[in-house]
């Protein structure tokens, strides 16, 4: 089955070039010329991968990133930013932290960005199964979890992060590994992300032994009765 995509950016010309290289790679695109534009053909049906354009007029990334989010669940399909004079590593942090998968400058070569745009698509198809340790119950492909009866609110990569831990009961997971298998990169400045999300898991768990903290290393999984 042909993936669809929807490329999101109010320069029509940089719209189109964008959604012609994608064409000629064999997807189906659509597009999008703002922010507001993008919500309402996702509420129509949802693309399997945006690419986001981070400065419009009507609103920029991250906020189209939250109303994705709806309420705190997870987003869906991946979204890649698309930036020009927005690429710094505070902003890629922002874009991340909200649920963005990856970040691609604008005027990268087109084969390096159809090898990001592959690698989404592939990360999603491939998403491992469900988890189940003890009385909780993982899926980060359908974006769920449960403790017992109880449904965990957790946005996308604290639910890969608890996922990953989870398949690796028992086993201390270095820090270094959960940034470059959750967060895509081995930039420190995710580390704080990386905490949040620790925080999050364990927040919405309300039983803290599930995660151990092996300081100096990384986190580990440990299963409660």
């Amino acid at each position: 089955m042909t993936a669809k995509l929807l490329v999101v950016d109010d320069e029509p010309r940089t719209a189109e070039l964008t959604a012609e290289i994608l064409r000629r790679a064999g997807y189906s695109v659509d597009v999008a010329g703002s922010g507001t534009e993008a919500l309402e053909r996702v509420r129509l049906g949802s693309p399997d991968l945006m690419l986001l354009d981070y400065e419009m007029p009507d609103m920029e990334a991250p906020e189209v990133l939250d109303s994705l989010r709806s309420g705190g669940e997870r987003i869906a399909f991946p979204v890649i930013i698309l930036t020009g004079a927005r690429h710094s590593p505070a902003d890629q942090v922002v874009g991340i932290e909200r649920g963005a998968t990856d970040y691609i400058v604008k005027g990268t070569d087109r084969q390096v960005m159809l090898a990001r745009v592959r690698g989404a698509l592939r990360e999603r198809a491939s998403a491992p199964g469900a988890v189940v340790r003890g009385r909780l119950h993982v899926d980060a492909f359908r974006g769920e979890a449960r403790l017992g009866d109880r449904h965990l609110k957790l946005e996308r990569r604290p639910l890969l992060m608890l996922q990953l831990l989870a398949n690796r009961s028992g086993e201390v997971v270095p820090r270094s590994e959960l940034l470059e298998r959750v967060w895509g990169s081995s930039y420190t400045g995710f580390e704080h992300s990386m905490e949040q999300a620790v925080h999050q898991v364990r927040r919405e768990l309300r039983e803290p032994g599930w995660i151990e903290t092996v300081r100096g290393i990384g986190y580990r999984f440990v299963v409660q009765n």
